[in-house]
């Protein structure tokens, strides 16, 4: 699959992302009016883009305009592209320091706040998965030397990003200066 397929095709992009904004305008338009809110803003278009992503399908996307027709490679590719190929993986480290701590949910399904926060020891990890939350829905999860799982990224993916997505969570180990991946 060619994650940046978009990259390529920014007119198909475009095109893409228009259309899904009208489909957000015709739901949530009262509320971001009432809000003052624009999906011009990245951050509104972000978060409002979190909550249509699970749904995305072929079938969706051709209700929003007959002439899009995607499969599932380019709905992944176009998520990827939305999120400007980040997986949601915090990683926090001290420079000069071998220690890295991972951000991560107790709850996978909850939000990463309060209670169901947790920053693992990079050095704990022992294996990398994955759990799934719908269909075609997966998060990524460690296991540690203590024989817990934990959920340590914010985005559902599509099953077609696991891959990168696990890549990314190896760069983030990897890293020596900590960041968002």
């Amino acid at each position: 699959m060619n994650i940046r397929y978009y990259d390529e095709h920014t007119e198909e992009f475009e095109a893409i992302t228009l259309a899904l904004k009208k489909d957000m305008e015709k739901i949530w338009g009262s509320i971001l009016e009432k809000n003052g809110d624009t999906l011009d803003d990245e951050t509104v278009y972000a978060h409002l883009f979190e909550e249509l992503q699970y749904n995305f399908s072929p079938e969706s996307f051709s209700e929003l305009d007959p002439e899009l027709t995607l499969n599932e490679e380019n709905i992944a590719a176009f998520v990827a592209k939305s999120r400007h190929y980040k997986t949601a993986i915090t990683v926090k480290s001290v420079p000069g320091k071998p220690y890295k701590w991972l951000k991560a949910r107790i709850e996978p399904l909850s939000k990463a706040e309060g209670n169901n926060l947790i920053w693992i020891d990079s050095a704990a990890i022992e294996h990398i998965g994955a759990g799934m939350q719908f269909d075609d829905q997966y998060y990524l999860t460690v296991t540690t030397s203590s024989g817990k799982t934990y959920r340590v990224n914010d985005f559902l993916l599509p099953g077609r990003l696991l891959e990168h997505a696990q890549e990314s969570l190896f760069r983030a180990l990897n890293s020596t200066t900590g960041g968002y991946f």
